[in-house]
């Protein structure tokens, strides 16, 4: 497994981030850890589209559900129902969890890079060479093994905006139009899905602000970085599709 691990993801990253402070950041760690990461969000970004046009489709599936809940009062038939309903429209509820999944081993993996750091004795590919210049300031001002409060704070506040974005809250007429009083009690599957769109908005900030600062400022920088270009690609990627399906 570890042997697995470095060829997917420890020596392809750390090759990665080499060529990039010798071309194009000139000895620079830290913004060669901005561009990377950029490279890795657009590596995912077929991914990412995919699970933003799943939420998109579960919203407008809503009223086909809540239908579902009424005509079948069994519970085997109403997952039965459901399931034919999400192959319908083409999606999966849990689609949005394969892009967290796959960013996990990249965060560990830029944390144990800048751990372990060594130029002398590093997996280096034969094409590419250690830098000759290594500077781990970023902007004069945070050393890259240190931890600051400022840039892990900085990251939670970036989550909570991109959460806001990516679970946007209905207008409270619509809420109240469809809520009758003889509607049907929520299922499972959309109770642990509003639990998770709350959780993704207020507890993961949080969280993320404890990962950025109780790691170091090489992974608060990594989940900034992030997180800026998710709230320009969510906003973005959203209003097309969303136009796209009206």
């Amino acid at each position: 497994m570890h042997t697995l691990w470095n060829s997917i993801f420890y020596q392809p990253i750390y090759n990665a981030l080499i060529f990039i402070i010798n071309t194009i950041t000139l000895g620079d760690v830290g913004f060669a850890i901005i561009i990377l990461t950029i490279v890795v969000k657009l590596i995912l970004l077929p991914l990412t589209k995919k699970s933003i046009k799943s939420q998109i489709l579960m919203k407008k599936m809503e009223p086909e559900i809540k239908q579902i809940k009424k005509d079948f009062p069994n519970k085997e038939e109403q997952a039965k129902k459901t399931f034919e309903l999400y192959k319908k429209y083409g999606t999966n509820p849990f689609s949005g969890c394969l892009v967290a999944l796959l960013q996990l081993p990249i965060v560990l993996t830029v944390y144990y890079i800048f751990r372990n750091l060594s130029v002398v004795n590093a997996p280096l590919y034969h094409f590419i060479h250690a830098p000759t210049i290594f500077n781990i300031n970023f902007l004069g001002v945070f050393e890259l093994h240190s931890k600051s409060i400022i840039l892990a704070v900085l990251a939670g506040i970036s989550q909570f905006i991109l959460g806001y974005l990516a679970s946007p809250m209905k207008p409270k007429v619509e809420i109240v139009k469809e809520m009758p009083a003889s509607d049907t009690p929520k299922n499972f599957q959309e109770q642990m899905s509003e639990g998770m769109q709350t959780n993704m908005k207020y507890f993961l900030p949080f969280l993320i602000v404890y990962i950025a600062y109780q790691y170091s400022v090489v992974v608060a920088l990594y989940l900034i970085t992030t997180n800026i270009f998710s709230i320009i690609q969510e906003w973005y990627i959203r209003r097309k599709l969303e136009n796209s399906l009206t």
